[in-house]
């Protein structure tokens, strides 16, 4: 009973945008996965990974996608909005989270290049 609760006022408090913002956050690390696919890839396909260190390559593809970066680290401040209810501000989980989102993409690519590579 303390549980359902605990957890009734979240639901209440983040109603139906939970879902899509879970839906929109899962899209866009997704979006992420692809762009850094299709980069390894480009770079493969041209023959410009030849004899690169993985780490450049890591770079380059980081930096090519960097538009999908932000758009994820905006999705994951729209969810985390949604969950905690807008009890946070957007700067403050921002201030807190950003750079461990963005490591987090960072790590993600770095894991897809060695793979593929």
């Amino acid at each position: 009973m303390r549980r359902f609760a605990i957890t009734l006022p979240v639901l209440l408090l983040t109603g139906c945008g939970l879902g899509s913002a879970l839906t929109n956050a899962s899209a866009e690390n997704d979006q992420y996965k692809s762009c850094v696919i299709n980069q390894i890839e480009d770079l493969q396909t041209s023959n410009r990974v030849e004899g690169m260190d993985a780490q450049i390559v890591t770079s380059l593809v980081i930096t090519a996608c960097k538009n999908r970066e932000d758009t994820y680290v905006v999705a994951m401040t729209d969810l985390a909005m949604v969950l905690s209810g807008n009890m946070v501000t957007r700067e403050k989980f921002l201030e807190d989270e950003e750079d461990e989102l963005r490591s987090d993409l960072h790590d993600l690519a770095h894991d897809l290049v060695a793979d593929r590579l």
